[in-house]
């Protein structure tokens, strides 16, 4: 993925996104979408809300530099917190839908809840 189109139709992709509905999350029109996809249309103006909209790092998106996903959630500095499972890449994590990362958070929620009620007398 070499191009700024080829990153934003492989994001969109990734997402499950018509253009229409990346359109719509993002403030652009349909027609941008499939302008900056198939290439013609190239100073993406509104790349920060691409990126949010498809839930990818903006550096990545516009340039093809870093990493594709956010590794942390917003609003946290690297001091604040660090990837604690050693098996399970972050970048696996963060490459899922809002939806599903919420789902796998109740799941671990709910299971070390059961850790913790386990362990009281």
């Amino acid at each position: 993925m070499d191009t700024f189109a080829s990153r934003l139709k492989y994001a969109r992709t990734l997402r499950h996104l018509s253009q229409a509905a990346l359109a719509r999350k993002c403030g652009l029109s349909q027609s941008a979408i499939a302008s900056y996809e198939r290439g013609t249309r190239k100073e993406p103006s509104k790349i920060l809300a691409l990126a949010s909209a498809l839930e990818v790092n903006a550096h990545w998106l516009g340039e093809g530099q870093g990493p594709t996903f956010p590794v942390q959630p917003a609003g946290l500095s690297l001091g604040e917190t660090t990837w604690p499972f050693r098996s399970i890449n972050p970048q696996l994590f963060w490459s899922l839908p809002l939806s599903d990362r919420e789902a796998a958070e109740r799941a671990l929620a709910t299971f070390i809840d059961g850790l913790l009620k386990a362990r009281t007398p």
